[in-house]
């Protein structure tokens, strides 16, 4: 058996009627070249290729009350048709009414009972272009080593390759162990387990923050955020929004400037909301404040991701391009390296402390007593993932472009997601239309805010 880690608790129980744990992806494709592709095809493939994937046949089970952590199971009637579904934008299948489809169908839950994932295969896009939208539950993709939708869908050739012909189940057990078993396990966890955990977990917090004196530029403390206008209760629904630029172009910048790839991406995200902002006479004179995903590897050379989540202060208060974009990467080096020394000391997570029962009861209560229109913990959540610089076909359909959906927590309402991916660097907004019916605007600040960059720099751009 498989048992959620105390992160993956964490996603799972979380999860409120507003506050989504999914993540997702909208896929654009050109089936053009690609002669026999339909939904049915597709289905047809991803049914072929699921026994790849031990993942997306399980589920989450075996709760006692939240006293302790689940388990994944797997689903032995898993079925296609309920996971793999169709639509259709209406015409003209422009931008708009694509990200008008895509938040709605990112505005509900996945089915809990079930394994956690879907699949939308949606046509009407303009110039016969089609779309696949993934949806998956962060518990899922943090519990494995990345493996997901994206191994069974795509390739790179246009020839589609053979499914595997043998089924890995080494991963999961039959079940979880008996009623009375996990009911004794919750208790000890809560009675004997927890206790320790806190002692430990404070003991760790002082060594982190004698760990961290006299680090140049460090994060800002929690609540340090300014109010703006994404701070305030989210919906259950959302809207979203895509934009793109050239990498090569991102490249010229980081060298122009002395910066890395991440530091532009977030200059270029603290441009384009400080023009979003000013224009609705709602920047704040602080600086914005983005939870980012920070690496703590260090020197290891060891197989596997090492993150963790770093708030770092966008420089939006600074008028001036160059300057802006030096007070980012002097922000990321503080994070990166206060990141280091908190792994250093880190015994245990807060998430491994407190009972899975209490994750969830502070989620709701954290909603309904409407903490997010009083406080700001952070202004918006930030991550960036390198993809191939190479093409991926989808059952022999070019994936032109990817919009990169996250979850909004804490009543949060931007989550701002980019991608890498064929000399493109994709960014993908998520906001709610209560707080941002207009996130259009904000993805078409991207390419604004690189020419600024760009400018300033002395980069000459055709």
């Amino acid at each position: 058996m498989n048992r959620l880690s105390g992160t993956d608790s964490a996603f799972w129980y979380a999860e409120s009627p507003t506050w989504h744990m999914h993540v997702g992806a909208a896929a654009v494709c050109d089936p053009t070249n690609a002669p026999g592709f339909c939904f049915e095809s597709v289905k047809d493939l991803v049914a072929r290729r699921l026994p790849e994937v031990p993942q997306l046949r399980w589920r989450i089970g075996g709760d006692v009350a939240g006293l302790d952590r689940p388990w994944f199971v797997e689903d032995d009637e898993l079925d296609i048709d309920f996971h793999f579904r169709r639509v259709a934008v209406p015409a003209p299948g422009g931008d708009r009414e694509f990200n008008d489809l895509v938040g709605r169908l990112m505005s509900y839950k996945l089915d809990r009972s079930r394994p956690l994932w879907e699949l939308w295969f949606i046509e009407g896009l303009a110039n016969g272009k089609v779309a696949i939208l993934t949806k998956m539950h962060h518990a899922l993709i943090d519990g494995t080593t990345g493996a997901g939708l994206s191994e069974i869908l795509l390739d790179i050739t246009p020839e589609p390759r053979p499914p595997a012909t043998t089924v890995d189940r080494s991963l999961v057990g039959v079940g979880v162990p008996p009623l009375e078993q996990r009911a004794l396990g919750g208790l000890i966890n809560v009675a004997v387990k927890t206790p320790f955990r806190v002692a430990r977990l404070v003991e760790q917090t002082i060594r982190q923050e004698l760990a961290t004196r006299g680090i140049e530029n460090k994060p800002p403390r929690p609540y340090d955020a300014p109010r703006t206008i994404f701070n305030a209760p989210i919906s259950q629904y959302r809207k979203v929004g895509g934009s793109g630029v050239p990498m090569a172009r991102v490249r010229a910048v980081a060298d122009a400037y002395g910066v890395k790839i991440n530091d532009v991406v977030m200059a270029l995200t603290s441009g384009a909301l400080r023009s979003y902002l000013d224009k609705r006479g709602e920047l704040p004179d602080r600086a914005l404040v983005s939870q980012v995903m920070v690496s703590n590897r260090g020197d290891s050379n060891d197989v596997g991701n090492r993150f963790t989540a770093m708030p770092v202060a966008l420089a939006t208060d600074i008028e001036d391009p160059a300057e802006r974009i030096a007070a980012i990467y002097a922000n990321s080096q503080g994070a990166k390296n206060t990141a280091k020394a908190l792994a250093a000391h880190q015994i245990v997570g807060l998430s491994e402390v407190v009972p899975p029962a209490m994750i969830s009861f502070g989620s709701w209560a954290y909603t309904a007593a409407g903490m997010g229109g009083r406080v700001a913990p952070m202004n918006l959540a930030f991550s960036n993932v390198a993809g191939p610089d190479f093409p991926l076909y989808l059952n022999g359909a070019l994936l032109e472009h990817l919009m990169p959906m996250g979850p909004l927590v804490f009543d949060v309402g931007l989550n701002v997601t980019c991608f890498s991916y064929r000399g493109s660097m994709d960014f993908g907004f998520t906001s709610t239309p209560e707080i941002a019916d207009d996130i259009d605007d904000l993805a078409d600040a991207i390419e604004p805010a690189l020419r600024e960059l760009e400018q300033a720099a002395g980069i000459a751009v055709s």
